[in-house]
């Protein structure tokens, strides 16, 4: 087992725990409705000051895409960061 798949598969495992997680907070904070639903995102966890030098970026395909990631719920960026580490892994072990 590579190094690239055992990051995969530990970007998984912290992603599910950080969904399970996020869905128990939902359902104790809102009295079992599940109307809580509050997603964890970058800007959340990290000050918005780090990421001032994606509004000074040209407007554009690469701009659109570090907002995108940065607005992405974090459960969601592990899963596709293992996704792309397991497929790393694997390419890894074939040459």
């Amino acid at each position: 087992m590579s190094k690239f798949t055992i990051a995969g598969l530990v970007s998984w495992f912290i992603g599910g725990l950080l969904f399970g997680f996020q869905a128990l907070d939902s359902l104790i904070s809102s009295g079992g409705g599940g109307k809580a639903w509050k997603n964890l995102t970058l800007i959340d966890v990290i000050d918005k000051s780090h990421f001032s030098w994606v509004n000074g970026m040209s407007e554009g395909i690469i701009h659109n895409a570090a907002q995108y990631i940065i607005a992405m719920p974090i459960y969601l960026l592990l899963f596709c960061v293992g996704i792309l580490f397991l497929i790393l892994g694997r390419l890894t072990t074939r040459f």
